[in-house]
């Protein structure tokens, strides 16, 4: 698979059809890298370590696309004077910035795909992670949608070896883990291989919130038009704020300036 690196961790340029194809083909640790995922990767060597241990690296934020495209620019000083008109158009209009990373594939949705993949092929799901009853909600919305789908567990525990231990007696075949970064990613890269029954684990951030019904997500014609920030933004104006400016601003500006 073809990847482009950021802040020296590769992300891979695939389309959703091309990521679903590696199910089932190896042992997979699946992580979403996305603006905030790869700033934090730049403060903390523990965590670009544990990142650059997946295996299938989705391409999770349109501020991914935009820094791709600035960064084919080999002047940066070129690359700051073209950042906020490539913004601007970037806001409202996708294509041009779609040659290094064709699709956005957010977790939530490869979540969803993951799941439908799992049921078919006889797999076992274990949710872990999230606050209060998240996981168990989310195990019980995937329960009534899927009806043959096998759920080998759920738990909020913290990342500990005792979650470690609770995996592991499940004989989970498929994990998703929903601590947030950077501690899921740090979880799976430390005890993924301790797993051997495990095919697949999948790091999903906030996805357990979409699922379990303690968030609305943006419908899909917002999402389809990469608006999905702006229904954030809405909903909690407070705490999305921070994170959109991470991803349109610092972001950019942090890898027109750290990038050769």
């Amino acid at each position: 698979m073809n990847s482009y690196k950021i802040f020296d961790v590769p992300i891979n340029s695939i389309n959703l059809g091309e990521a679903i194809s590696q199910l089932g083909e190896k042992r997979l640790k699946i992580f979403t890298p996305n603006p905030e995922i790869l700033l934090e990767s730049e403060r903390n060597p523990e965590y670009k370590t544990a990142l650059l241990q997946g295996d299938l690296m989705l391409p999770d934020g349109h501020g991914l696309q935009l820094v791709s495209t600035l960064l084919k620019i080999k002047s940066k000083f070129l690359r700051v004077l073209c950042y906020l008109p490539f913004l601007l158009i970037f806001l409202f209009w996708k294509k041009p910035f779609k040659k290094i990373f064709p699709e956005i594939i957010h977790g939530a949705d490869f979540m969803l795909v993951l799941v439908s993949w799992a049921e078919l092929n006889n797999k076992s799901v274990f949710f872990l992670g999230a606050f209060g009853n998240s996981a168990e909600k989310t195990s019980d919305y995937f329960k009534n949608v899927h009806s043959n789908l096998k759920i080998a567990g759920f738990s909020n525990i913290d990342p500990s070896e005792k979650a470690f231990e609770l995996v592991k007696s499940s004989n989970a075949d498929v994990l998703f883990v929903a601590y947030g970064a950077p501690k899921q990613e740090i979880f799976v890269s430390k005890y993924f291989d301790k797993l051997d029954n495990l095919s697949i684990a999948m790091c999903v951030g906030g996805s357990f919130d979409f699922f379990s019904g303690n968030i609305k997500r943006a419908p899909n014609f917002i999402r389809n038009i990469g608006l999905e920030w702006l229904w954030r933004l809405f909903l909690n104006p407070i705490k999305r704020s921070k994170r959109i400016f991470n991803a349109l601003v610092v972001f950019p500006l942090t890898a027109i300036f750290s990038s050769r």
